[in-house]
């Protein structure tokens, strides 16, 4: 190993080093309250030290942002690569969807502090109610990619699909935030939740698929 490569491992060792600093600050205190200084202080080093491998606070907060979406990406992708031909829409519906709420809630309060937070460099990379969201942000898009699947929905404009997503999305978010919130439950009462919410979107997303509409047409 040349002493370029060793130097740049070292570096990116240290810059996820710092990641890992932030990540757990945010689950802590949250976003709005991370600062270098507290960064620095967690880690035991100088704040010049931190701006050495960034720019500042936005530009941490810019790459664990993306840091953890790819992670939880991944981790989606992967539980959805099984034999996907071969099972009914349902089946891969219901499995993207129990994929997402285990992983978030596992992500715990970083996850909750993250979505929840409203400052515009962090909805840039977590707003996902907007017209057009099912292009610009993964976890609307695989929603929509399983709704096109139940049968009738292929009639239903692109709209209405990612409209459906979007309410799917979002009442799985609530479910999240509580059971992040409610971190004693046993886990029985837990998987109790995930499988009735799971039911009680797959009804949603039938009815959508048979035309179904707000006024009950």
């Amino acid at each position: 190993m040349s002493k370029e490569q060793r130097q740049e491992q070292e570096r990116e060792a240290m810059r996820n080093l710092i990641l890992a600093t932030v990540g757990e600050l945010v689950a802590e205190k949250g976003i709005k309250k991370l600062s270098i200084r507290k960064i620095a202080e967690r880690m035991g080093y100088s704040a010049g030290i931190i701006y050495h491998y960034f720019q500042g606070k936005e530009d941490i907060v810019e790459q664990l942002l993306q840091q953890g979406y790819q992670e939880l990406m991944g981790g989606l992708t992967a539980g959805l690569d099984m034999a996907l031909s071969e099972e009914s829409a349902e089946v891969r519906f219901s499995r993207s969807l129990s994929q997402f709420i285990r992983l978030t809630t596992a992500a715990g309060s970083q996850y909750r502090n993250v979505m929840l937070n409203d400052s515009p460099s962090v909805l840039s990379h977590t707003a996902v109610l907007h017209k057009g969201a099912a292009l610009e942000r993964n976890a609307i898009s695989m929603l929509c990619s399983s709704l096109r699947h139940f049968s009738g929905m292929a009639a239903c404009h692109e709209e209405e699909i990612e409209l459906t997503a979007q309410i799917i999305w979002s009442a799985a978010f609530g479910l999240i935030v509580r059971l992040t919130v409610e971190k004693n439950l046993p886990e029985e009462q837990k998987e109790a939740l995930i499988t009735r919410h799971i039911a009680a979107m797959l009804l949603i997303a039938g009815s959508r698929a048979k035309g179904g509409t707000a006024d009950g047409g």
